[in-house]
């Protein structure tokens, strides 16, 4: 297995992360800024790795590639996966997996930081948090599709 499936897998034609990845982008979030280490539930990282292929009565639970992109930095951001660092963590993962679909934009620090903390206050659901992707990206919210 090459490090682009252990890192990434395909659905509906983007990638996604693996566990794998989510937990080394936590690494390397704690190797660069200060932080407890430690999982508090891994169950989270699971579920937040799984959200992509995750369904309701034989539909896509999240049906479009930014929506499903919000939903893991959602809960990454949210549930706590982490004993620290779940909001970086949850960015670093949404800025990746951007990239690894060829994406590439450079929202500022304060754009980056805003989002992350009302994420985990769940004062920017799902739905904002795609939005805000999509802007960042410079893709028209209103676009079904993204």
């Amino acid at each position: 297995m090459g490090p682009s499936k252990k890192y990434f897998y395909g659905h509906r034609g983007q990638d996604y992360p693996t566990p794998a990845f989510i937990y080394a982008a936590h690494d390397r979030i704690l190797q660069t800024s200060p932080g407890r280490v430690g999982i508090a539930h891994e169950s989270v990282i699971e579920s937040a790795a799984a959200t992509a292929v995750d369904s309701a009565f034989g539909e896509d639970a999240y049906p479009t590639f930014f929506t499903k992109l919000a939903a893991i930095g959602y809960t990454l951001a949210r549930d706590h996966g982490f004993s620290d660092g779940n909001k970086r963590t949850a960015l670093q993962v949404m800025l990746n997996i951007l990239e690894e679909n060829g994406f590439y934009l450079d929202p500022s620090d304060r754009e980056k930081v805003t989002a992350a903390i009302l994420a985990a206050m769940n004062l920017l659901d799902v739905a904002g948090l795609r939005v805000t992707l999509m802007l960042w990206c410079g893709i028209d919210p209103a676009d079904a599709e993204a």
